[in-house]
């Protein structure tokens, strides 16, 4: 019994939404996060775009049939486009992070 005695004491909490997005307003985000954060949005209305925009045909069972029976949304270039923006992101996001840390220790320097 001193097993799950232990491991009820050190069990946490999940973090609350109101405290979370509390210590994401307190964090100062830079153009680069901004800009990140702004390419990800966009991408994601875009995915959803051009998924409606490409959609695929179903074709009839006959092999050489270029009839378009039904249009149907294209979510593999949804998923596509919103994978490809999410690495974007995160790559223009890690830079503004690394902005951020290499201004934090100049300024902890002078």
């Amino acid at each position: 019994m001193e097993f799950f005695e232990e491991i009820s004491s050190l069990k946490k909490d999940f973090p609350k939404v109101h405290s979370v997005a509390k210590d994401v307003k307190s964090y100062p985000l830079n153009f680069y996060q901004i800009f990140a954060i702004g390419i990800f949005i966009i991408c994601f209305f875009l995915g959803i775009v051009f998924g409606n925009l490409f959609a695929t045909c179903q074709t009839s069972s006959y092999f050489y049939s270029n009839i378009c029976l039904v249009r149907e949304f294209n979510f593999s270039l949804m998923i596509v486009i919103w994978f490809v923006s999410l690495l974007i992101s995160v790559f223009f996001f890690s830079i503004g992070h690394v902005i951020s840390l290499l201004t934090a220790i100049c300024k902890k320097m002078r």
